[in-house]
């Protein structure tokens, strides 16, 4: 009876129209009893929740509500009912367009309006329409969802593959690098007004977290939720040398952007002098999982959130804010350190945790594996030093 189904279904690929053996259908008794229904009646919203309910993928909750906001933005512009084998291209262009007009943020500006409100909205208030890297994401997340129909045989082809808006801005400019000048406002700010007796021991920042994540950005190239959510046993000793870890950990609710995220970096001396291993012993002592506990968790599991926002705010507060740099201009920054201390480009690539290392970093699953001996990474992190008034007292001269 399967072999028979088969032909039945190939046969209606072939042919535009099903074609039954002489002897007629299977009888109703010997019917599969799954239902299987017709890919030409399903709608576009039916097929959204398919494949957001599909069991061969595991989304974060943030992750699913962005796909969810597409889902609302797709619907909300070719209608619930239209079907999946109906949708043209120039349907897809016509979505393009809609997100063009849209304001940034829409959906947080005003909950519960549609697109079409939404532009409106924007247009009263004058408010900056979302820029073309963000309505890419949100063409590739539709561009995903109809492979996806293609892959389960729910659609033959996929209209959207390919479309894309002209982005004005290169992407190796999309985040720069703090200037210097920036750097010394960041580090001169309230968090470090009593640096050197922090360095003396004398004193402890009132914020740890406000105190020690940018430091750790600049001298590691951490991210900042890779910073955010550190628990105490992300700091770790091998060979003498003291490392962070940066590992995913479900159960924790840690997560890495990439497999090539998950990587070991020494601890830089200028963070050493900061007292940081004075502060992860305390916060050791304390019977605390979490490095920074002050960081609350936001709805998504996220200790960034509030960091993000706090950051932010600062920026402005010590005159430091300008077009193009934020939080992760840090990366930037150590990126370009690394190459002014004529760092190897592997051991930059696996300190850094991009794509393209190569398989020669330290490995998080077997620290005395192949690869780079912790000494080699080291002697690397070292290198890294910045020109800042304000970071001089953390400076130790190398002797080169």
């Amino acid at each position: 009876m399967a072999f028979e189904i088969a032909e039945a279904f190939e046969s209606a690929r072939r042919d535009g129209a099903a074609t039954w053996s002489a002897h007629g259908p299977p009888s109703a008794s010997m019917a599969p009893s799954v239902f299987i229904a017709p890919t030409n009646s399903l709608t576009i919203y039916d097929a959204w929740n398919r494949y957001l309910s599909d069991p061969g993928s595991a989304r974060t909750r943030k992750t699913m509500l962005a796909y969810e906001t597409v889902r609302n933005l797709v619907v909300a512009v070719l209608g619930k009912d239209k079907l999946v084998t109906d949708i043209a291209r120039q349907d897809c262009r016509r979505v393009m367009e809609v997100l063009q007009q849209l304001p940034r943020h829409y959906e947080r500006r005003w909950p519960g309006a549609t697109p079409f409100e939404a532009i409106e909205l924007g247009q009263k208030h004058a408010v900056q329409k979302m820029a073309a890297s963000n309505c890419n994401g949100y063409l590739t997340r539709w561009a995903g969802m109809m492979n996806w129909l293609v892959k389960e045989e729910f659609a033959t082809r996929n209209p959207v593959r390919g479309l894309r808006i002209a982005d004005p801005i290169p992407a190796r400019e999309k985040r720069l690098p703090f200037s210097i000048d920036q750097l010394d406002a960041i580090f001169q700010g309230e968090p470090y007004a009593d640096l050197l007796s922090i360095i003396a021991g004398r004193t402890r920042p009132e914020s740890p977290a406000h105190f020690y994540v940018p430091l750790i950005a600049l001298f590691s190239g951490q991210r900042q939720n890779e910073i955010c959510q550190q628990t105490v046993d992300d700091i770790v000793e091998i060979d003498g040398v003291h490392c962070f870890v940066v590992k995913a950990d479900t159960a924790l609710g840690k997560r890495v952007k990439t497999a090539s995220s998950e990587r070991v970096i020494p601890i830089h001396p200028a963070l050493i002098r900061a007292r940081l291993l004075e502060h992860w012993h305390r916060t050791k002592r304390a019977n605390e999982s979490r490095l920074w506990p002050e960081l609350p968790l936001d709805r998504f599991g996220y200790a960034s959130a509030y960091f993000s926002k706090w950051f932010a705010r600062y920026l402005i507060k010590v005159g430091a804010k300008q077009d193009r740099t934020a939080f992760h201009s840090f990366r930037h920054n150590f990126r370009d350190a690394m190459r002014a201390g004529r760092v190897d480009r592997e051991l930059t690539y696996t300190l850094g945790g991009w794509t393209g290392g190569g398989s020669g970093g330290a490995s998080v699953g077997d620290f005395y594996g192949s690869g780079f001996p912790i000494s080699a990474l080291y002697e690397a992190i070292t290198r890294v030093e910045y020109p800042v008034p304000a970071l001089a007292p953390l400076i130790i001269e190398r002797d080169d």
